[in-house]
């Protein structure tokens, strides 16, 4: 492999690998939604599909 080959496969897996890691952290840390945004209610007998 040459090193720009090299370098690129080193820089595609800090980001995918960096990404995972930094979502997993994110939902350790704010498990739920604290409050969800106002609107958006289901209607007593509104279908859900």
């Amino acid at each position: 492999m040459t090193p720009i080959a090299i370098a690129f496969l080193i820089l595609a897996l800090v980001i995918i690998w960096g990404g995972l890691i930094a979502s997993t952290v994110f939902l350790m840390r704010r498990p739920e939604v604290a409050e969800y945004p106002a609107g958006g209610e289901d209607g007593q007998f509104e279908r859900i599909e």
